[in-house]
């Protein structure tokens, strides 16, 4: 077996996977101009995308029936389909629909391409897999913004966007031709008694809790920060895309660092210390009469979220570790409620009261939920 051939096609898979992720929220002023629809209404492109995230016990479970290589082939198979139909969407509706099988794909993917990996490798060079998967996750998000409104800058249609996605998906397919099954457990099956025991758990549901309010705020902040800066900056389509990408500068920098730091100062302490960073940072940003201002307090608050967010992941990982799979789905599975509701939600919050309005609601969310994790008591 190649195992370059295995990296290279893995990573490929998650490069485009996370590039799609990170285009709709810069694009929100483009999108809203070209299917004449409502600014505040753009968010409704991730409802399909998100809902489909209520599935991933089950995209696990088909995984291990059925052998990740083929749950991976059906996936970009469903994101290729995606692209070329969200590519050539001439109505919001359509391209809505698009949007289901690119999000089918990314949690299914999400779940499967790393474990994919950890079949074929030894335990010890598995956190140099993660670290692959990783980067090109972080590559993603800080390309993504830049490629995207420069395209449709200078070209001023989606297709230009999606088609090199889709052909660098067809690649990936047939690379993954060439790379072997993984063994199949033909046994297994969602446990529904395993989720609903952990439901009872008090510390399993204020995790949950907290994780709906931790992810409220980028639901909100970043699907709508476009349209602010725009309205209220006059930022051309090409500057957003620089700015969010200043922005996930932040994302990068605090996942290093708390990949670097959790360890010696411990998950919770870290979690608790960058989690407070972030709401810090939200409450002051419609304030600024500065662009620079604003930037870098976003900045610095996806640098408190994502860092914070990496240690309190692996931390909830740890609490339940006879049951770590059941509960990391509920976890993930919280992730898409999450982003679903607001993508429902957040047209009426906006409409309502503006981009302040979208902060407040994202500062008491974050902030509620930093009390409710100093008050856990978990064991590292």
């Amino acid at each position: 077996m190649n195992s370059i051939l295995m990296f290279l096609t893995t990573f490929l898979i998650q490069l485009i996977i996370a590039m799609e992720m990170g285009i709709v929220g810069p694009l929100a002023p483009f999108l809203a101009n070209h299917f004449s629809i409502k600014e505040g209404m753009v968010i409704l492109f991730n409802l399909g995308y998100s809902a489909i995230g209520f599935l991933v016990p089950y995209l696990g479970v088909f995984a291990d029936k059925q052998g990740k290589k083929k749950s991976l082939s059906i996936s970009l198979i469903l994101f290729i389909f995606g692209s070329i139909v969200g590519g050539f969407a001439k109505s919001p509706y359509v391209f809505a629909f698009a949007r289901i099988f690119i999000g089918f794909a990314y949690f299914s993917i999400s779940g499967t391409n790393l474990s994919y990996i950890s079949e074929f490798i030894s335990y010890e060079n598995r956190g140099k897999a993660s670290g692959l998967l990783r980067t090109a996750f972080g590559i993603a998000i800080l390309v993504s913004p830049i490629y995207a409104t420069y395209l449709v800058s200078k070209y001023n249609n989606l297709m230009v966007i999606y088609m090199p996605l889709a052909v660098v998906g067809i690649l990936s397919l047939i690379l993954l031709s060439y790379l072997p099954e993984t063994k199949k457990s033909p046994d297994v099956s969602v446990d529904k008694n395993e989720f609903l025991s952990l439901l009872k758990n008090s510390t399993a549901k204020k995790v949950l809790v907290t994780v709906f309010l931790l992810l409220t705020a980028p639901s909100l902040i970043l699907n709508y920060l476009s349209i602010y800066l725009s309205n209220n900056f006059n930022v051309s389509q090409v500057n957003i895309g620089i700015s969010y990408t200043i922005i996930a500068i932040g994302t990068i920098s605090g996942i290093l660092f708390s990949a670097i730091s959790s360890d010696k100062l411990g998950k919770f302490k870290i979690s608790k210390i960058l989690f407070a960073i972030m709401v810090l940072a939200i409450a002051p940003i419609p304030y600024f009469h500065s662009l620079f201002f604003v930037l870098g307090f976003t900045t610095i608050f996806s640098f408190g979220l994502d860092g914070g967010w990496t240690s309190y992941q692996a931390l909830c990982s740890e609490i339940f570790p006879e049951k770590r799979g059941t509960f990391m789905s509920l976890f993930y599975t919280m992730n898409a409620i999450t982003i679903t509701f607001y993508s429902l939600v957040a047209p009426v919050i906006y409409n309502f009261g503006g981009f302040k309005f979208i902060i407040g609601i994202a500062s008491f969310s974050s902030a509620l939920a930093v009390v409710i994790i100093s008050k856990l008591h978990i064991k590292e």
